[in-house]
């Protein structure tokens, strides 16, 4: 595997957690899993963390927090939104249509 930047490695660390999510995973698996030294990995939880977007179990292990699944809450809403909105909007022309 490549060297990955900062950016990457933290895009890397959310999808191997999400993948993990029941078991979570430390730093070492993490370090592991993408190439990188532990020094990396600490760096980039602590803004994952700082963004509460991991949690760290009792066992040492990180997963994602409730708060980043709650990403995918409001992705959800705004579909739901939008699918109001379009049959809303084909109603009002069908009902000109008549």
């Amino acid at each position: 595997m490549e060297k990955l930047n900062s950016q990457e490695r933290i895009i890397e660390i959310v999808k191997l957690l999400a993948k993990r999510h029941y078991s979570g995973m430390t730093n070492k698996q993490l370090a592991f899993e993408i190439n990188t030294s532990e020094t990396n990995i600490c760096r980039d939880m602590a803004i994952l963390e700082g963004k509460q977007w991991i949690i760290r179990g009792s066992a040492n292990e990180w997963r994602l927090s409730p708060q980043f699944g709650g990403i995918a809450n409001e992705i959800m809403k705004a579909y739901q939104t939008a699918r109001l909105r379009l049959t809303e909007e084909e109603a009002r022309y069908a009902s000109a249509m008549q």
